[in-house]
């Protein structure tokens, strides 16, 4: 299966309008006020949010869904004429306050061994978010095909040709190629980091286009990224 590309925890336009010059269709921003990517909601909707467009998939990431700013957000894009439709929101915890049965747009589950996520898909459910390293464990640990097999049997129903199976992944990261052969992931997010910038907050955009190039290269699966 072919694989896009996103990049997460985008926080300045330049980044922006350069990573749409390469193609890139999905891109990741920060709410949570303790990552070092955050990005404050002014900044979004005022640089940032003109240069997305309705063929871009657009990712927001907070760590609890009862964040105060989640419902802000949405009215303040709702009130700006911005279509929701290419929205996907991601949380870290979910609350009992906004569960995922009564969330009203796009979400993505984050999948770990502390959650159900079949008491947590709602109606606008759209897909799993893996990290990389959960799978590094199942291996470790010999559990990589058990967890496959498992995972398959009891969400089959719920994955379709469009639902997000994304994965997580650090730049530099040796991916299992088991991995590739067990799950039909169809978007791969490497994040914005110290490993890609100058200095704090300042991406290296000649880096970043190494990294990307590096990454076609030896994979040879984002297609038209």
């Amino acid at each position: 299966m072919e694989q896009k590309l996103r990049i997460e925890g985008i926080y300045d336009k330049r980044t922006l309008k350069h990573l749409k010059d390469q193609g890139l269709k999905d891109f990741c921003f920060d709410f949570s006020p303790r990552s070092f990517n955050f990005i404050q909601e002014y900044v979004f909707l005022e640089q940032i949010l003109s240069l997305l467009d309705s063929t871009d998939r657009v990712f927001l990431h907070f760590t609890r869904s009862n964040d105060p700013m989640v419902e802000k957000l949405i009215g303040d894009l709702k009130k700006s004429g911005h279509s929701l439709n290419n929205l996907f929101f991601e949380f870290d915890e979910w609350s009992e306050e906004v569960s995922p049965q009564d969330f009203a747009l796009n979400y993505l589950l984050n999948f770990s061994r502390d959650t159900d996520p079949s008491k947590l898909m709602g109606k606008n459910f759209k897909g799993f978010s893996f990290n990389f390293e959960f799978f590094e464990e199942l291996h470790r640990s010999n559990l990589l095909n058990n967890f496959a097999g498992n995972f398959y049997t009891r969400y089959s129903s719920k994955i379709d040709s469009e639902t997000l199976m994304l994965l997580r992944v650090d730049w530099h990261h040796n991916l299992l190629a088991s991995l590739f052969d067990l799950f039909e992931f169809n978007l791969l997010s490497f994040p914005i980091n110290s490993k890609i910038e100058v200095c704090y907050r300042n991406v290296d955009l000649k880096k970043l286009n190494s990294e990307m190039e590096v990454l076609q290269k030896n994979r040879q699966i984002f297609g038209n990224i």
